[in-house]
């Protein structure tokens, strides 16, 4: 190997398994081969070991789940939610050794993540996203009954439902709700751009959220649904990187090639979903400092305004943010009333610097899915505080 070649070798299982009112489906696939970079050159990608002299160790990656453990598990959430609902459950388990400039000794990295995804239909016909995703093993977390108990919840609120009306009214968000705008308006302008092109160092020192809120990027945060030693470029994780500071971004996040174009220190988040694709400045795990105030407070101090339970589908067009807003409770003197409206949330990139309050405790979001540049990770984590907005652009 020289010193201008980078060799990625991966061995992976994957399965699928669908619910869809009918009899289970099942796909299963076995991958092993990589990818060799040259520079100057075209990317050569290969299928079983890499040629010689690129000789690399690769252990096999962990077992999935049991094939029935895990169809059973989907079968008791179909019976439980009805046959009008849509389930997927994918579960990944691969290694993963990178070789090159900068990267050190080869250390095999592995990985195992799950999603259930799909759509639940309410008894009056709605139907409400499902999105979760994790680390390790999935099936048993399938039937959680904190989860079970609050999708019974949401499905019969949703259907109790009324339309939204579009305004801009001060609101609260539940952590769930303020980790997908923390993660569209904040985590992804943090991210340098795929291959370093164009550069974005002209980002730093901008205000990218009100003063009370500081980022951290943490690959070994307790918890967190991103875990890694190094990233998909081979570079050693240092561990929490604070990259917003009093709501101005001090830090972006690199990968080995944004780093390089931006004349930066590589920042351990390049990272992709194989490695026959080319490895993203991506988040690993979003951190917001929690502030000090209980839920219940901060719906009191809106007055007259909106609770948003949750939010999905969260997406970020240039300078706006976009979500659908599953469910939101109005509240009227402070108190929340049991009227419960959909709609969505229609935003300025801005939408962070409205932040006037932050809940007293940070939860992860259960869906950790991210499909930045088409490289779907099951792994991108978010764990947000409760928070107090000024005033939400929404929509019916």
């Amino acid at each position: 190997m020289t010193a201008a070649e980078v060799v990625r070798v991966e061995r992976a299982l994957g399965a699928v398994l669908t619910a869809d009112g009918g009899e289970g489906r099942a796909h299963r696939t076995d991958f092993h081969g990589g990818r060799l970079e040259r520079a100057g050159a075209d990317v050569r990608i290969f299928s079983g070991p890499p040629p010689a002299p690129w000789r690399l160790p690769l252990p096999d990656p962990e077992p999935l789940d049991d094939h029935g453990e895990a169809a059973a598990a989907l079968a008791a959430l179909r019976t439980r939610f009805g046959p009008g609902n849509r389930l997927h459950y994918t579960q990944t388990s691969s290694v993963r050794v990178v070789a090159g400039p900068g990267t050190g000794d080869p250390v095999p990295q592995r990985r195992r993540v799950w999603s259930l995804t799909g759509d639940l239909r309410t008894r009056g016909g709605r139907t409400v996203p499902v999105g979760r995703s994790g680390r390790g093993p999935g099936a048993a977390r399938l039937p959680e009954p904190a989860w079970l108990d609050t999708t019974d919840w949401l499905l019969a609120a949703v259907d109790r439902a009324g339309p939204l009306e579009t305004g801009a009214p001060p609101a609260v968000l539940s952590p769930q709700a303020a980790g997908v705008l923390l993660h569209e308006a904040a985590g992804h302008f943090a991210e340098g751009a795929p291959d370093g092109t164009p550069v974005l160092s002209h980002r730093l020192r901008c205000r990218v959220a009100g003063e009370l809120v500081c980022l951290d990027d943490d690959p070994l945060a307790e918890g967190g649904p991103a875990h890694y030693d190094r990233d998909d470029d081979g570079i050693t994780a240092l561990g929490r990187q604070r990259i917003v500071v009093d709501g101005v971004l001090v830090r972006q996040l690199h990968s080995a090639a944004s780093a390089a174009r931006a004349g930066a220190m590589p920042t351990a988040n390049g990272r992709a979903a194989s490695v026959l694709q080319r490895p993203l400045p991506r988040m690993s795990n979003l951190v917001c400092r929690p502030g000090g105030t209980a839920l219940d407070e901060l719906v009191e101090n809106v007055g007259h305004g909106l609770l948003v339970h949750r939010l999905a589908d969260g997406i970020r067009f240039g300078d706006t943010v976009e979500a659908r807003l599953v469910l939101g409770e109005l509240i009227r003197s402070g108190r929340r009333t049991g009227d419960y409206v959909t709609g969505r949330v229609r935003e300025r990139a801005d939408v962070l610097t409205r932040i006037v309050e932050l809940g007293d405790r940070g939860e992860f979001t259960d869906n950790a899915l991210c499909g930045k540049d088409r490289q779907m990770l099951f792994d991108v984590g978010t764990c947000a505080p409760a928070v107090r907005f000024s005033a939400l652009r929404c929509a019916s």
